[in-house]
This record gives structure tokens, sequence and C-alpha cells, in this order.
């Protein structure tokens, strides 16, 4: 468990007690007070934050998710040597915050570092590394409650920022067979070393619909529609040019997404289940390149302890089906595409709601 999770726990009152002296052993214990977080409560039912999608609840909240990533990528084409079969490993950090200003206004944010690297020497070759800093920032506004449904409706909008880089081997390796003589002073000290560094940015804009519903006090339902636009930057290394070149592009993202739950709490076990499902698709651009509609469908089931209203903790599990393909080059020097990749990934969730 990371230092950051530590100091949550510890900032949340959730590390072990200090041992009592021996004159206070039989001093009357404080009564822990449970905080009746009623602003996620509908028909007796407790609402539990999804992975897959935000929620339809304002609250103040702080929150930390750590995960394990790993993505399989069949048949990737690198040039005259054919196509390989290409394992990324990665990890990620991700903080979340909430700002509840009045029962139906509130502010959200949160920071997201993630790292991605190749799991063994071709993949490491063929598809290098990349470390990428997000953050995003929003309004969420309920616009209808119904206690007596159990029905609350909100909609969001942020704003985000992420800025990363790649680190790509390969193109290091093609600098290097086309400059003659190259030493190892040229690839540390000279232009032959900006191949392998190529910095991204990006900006998006969100907004979407979100939609809670109680069914009782053992299940309900939650489920999104979100659209966003977001503004890319890619700045590869150009021999030609002797210097970095921006390479601008533009992406459509449309996501679709539902929740189940089944809380046993209120049948004396405080453990909760969450199957979700997400549907994304859009339209994404690339400079000199033909444009390409993603369309793939992620499945999560998480495993959450349910027995304080006011804190939530578990373990997710969530798989990625026929994402993107992988560009490479054919044998010829034409882009062709790779299989459909596949991701998968683990997290372990712990928030606390005020």
């Amino acid at each position: 468990m990371s230092f950051m999770t530590l100091g949550l726990l510890a900032a949340l009152g959730l590390t072990a007690p200090e041992p009592q002296s021996s004159g206070a052993a039989h001093a009357e214990k404080p009564t822990v007070e449970c905080h009746d977080d009623t602003g996620r409560q509908l028909r007796g039912h407790t609402f539990l934050y999804p992975i897959l999608q935000s929620s339809a609840f304002v609250t103040t909240h702080a929150g930390l998710r750590e995960g394990l990533a790993r993505s399989d990528v069949p048949d990737l084409p690198v040039g005259r040597f054919g196509t390989v079969d290409v394992l990324l490993t990665g990890v990620q950090q991700t903080l979340d915050l909430g700002l509840g200003l009045t029962p139906w206004l509130g502010l959200e944010a949160f920071a997201r570092a993630t790292i991605v690297t190749g799991a063994n020497t071709r993949s490491l070759v063929v598809e290098g590394a990349s470390v990428d800093l997000l953050g995003e920032v929003g309004p969420v506004l309920r616009v209808w409650r119904n206690e007596h449904s159990g029905t609350q409706v909100s909609v969001r909008a942020n704003f985000g920022y992420e800025k990363g880089r790649d680190i790509l081997v390969l193109p290091l390796v093609g600098g290097i067979v086309n400059t003659p003589g190259a030493t190892l002073e040229d690839v540390v000290f000279g232009n032959l070393g900006e191949y392998i560094n190529i910095p991204t940015s990006e900006i998006t804009l969100n907004g979407g619909g979100y939609l809670a519903q109680a069914l009782g006090r053992t299940f309900s339902i939650q489920a999104s529609a979100r659209a966003g636009y977001a503004w890319k930057e890619r700045k590869p290394f150009d021999a030609l040019a002797n210097g970095h070149i921006t390479q601008k592009s533009h992406a459509v993202r449309v996501n679709l997404a539902a929740a189940f739950t089944v809380d046993f709490a209120h049948h004396g076990v405080p453990v909760a289940l969450m199957g979700e499902y997400l549907f994304s698709t859009g339209r994404e651009t690339e400079v000199d390149l033909p444009d390409q509609t993603p369309a793939s469908s992620t499945l999560a089931l998480g495993v959450y302890y349910s027995g304080r209203p006011n804190f939530q903790t578990g373990l997710g599990a969530v798989t990625t089906l026929n994402a993107l393909p992988h560009r490479g080059l054919g044998p010829e020097g034409q882009t062709l595409e790779s299989g459909e990749p596949t991701l998968s990934y683990g997290q372990f969730i712990l928030r606390y709601i005020w």
C-alpha cells in the first residue's frame, strides 16, 4: 500500500488507535457517531460510487483508487518482420475530491497518474512506454429528486487537461540505422536522442446526464450518458526540421453506462456487489491517417464493504473488449492496424464521505 494511501487513512482516522493507559482501562468508551449520509440515500438504500461512471449525487468526499493493468495487443504490424503480439502493463493512481456547496450544487475534481510500459523486451521495443498526468474539474447540479419513487437526476460538466510523454524505442532504432557512423554521444547528447521522447497533451470538455434509481433497500440502478470533445497534440521529432513538430488532432467521444447494485447490509451482511457496463464510441482523427470510429464494451465488478454509509472501500475488476486497434507499419511502409486489443485491470478503492 502506498504512502498516499496510508496518509489518507490516517487523515480519516481509520488507522489503529493508540493504546490506553492502565488508569483509563476501565473508563467508558465513547460512542462513535456514524454519519448518516442521507444525500446518497433513497428509499433506505445507500448508493455506492461506480467505477466506470460518475454518480448522480452531490457530496463532499475524498477518495483514492490504485490500480494495476494489463493490455494484450495481438498481431501488431512491424514492417518487414510481419506481426507481433504485444503485452503492456501499467499502474495507475487516482485522487477524487468533491465539495458539496449546497444540497443541489457541488464541485468535483480528480487527478490521475498513469505509467504504461512493455512487459517484455519485444513489447518494449515495439510499443515503448508512456507517462501521463490527467486532471479534471467541474460542477455537478441536481435537477430532480423524488424520495417517494427513489429517483435522482443530475447533470455534470467538466474541463480536463492531460500532459504526458511517449517513450518509443523503435523510432530511435530507425534513426540510428539511417545515420551511418552514429556514436553513443550522438544518441545521448545529439538529435538522435530526441527520437525516443514524444511530448503529448490533450484538452477535453465533457458533459452528461446521470440517473440514480433505488429499487427498495437492497437493489439500485445507476445510469449515465456523457459526450465530450478533445483537442490533442503530439510532438514527434522530425529529422528534416531538426526538431519537434506539432501534430494536432481531435476526437468526439460518447459514453453510455449502467450499474446494478445488490447491498446485503440490511440482511445483516455488510457486503455490496456492483456490476457495471460501459459502451464507448465516437470518432478520432490523426494527422495524415484515416479517421477511426472506436466502439468498445467494458465490464466491471466491484465488491465493497457497506457497513458504514459514509465510508466506501473495496476491490474492483475491469475488462475492456474490442478496444481501438493500435496502428503499425506494413512491409511497404503503409499504415496497418493490429487485432482487437483487450485491457484488464484491478483497483483498490477507498473513499470517505462527510
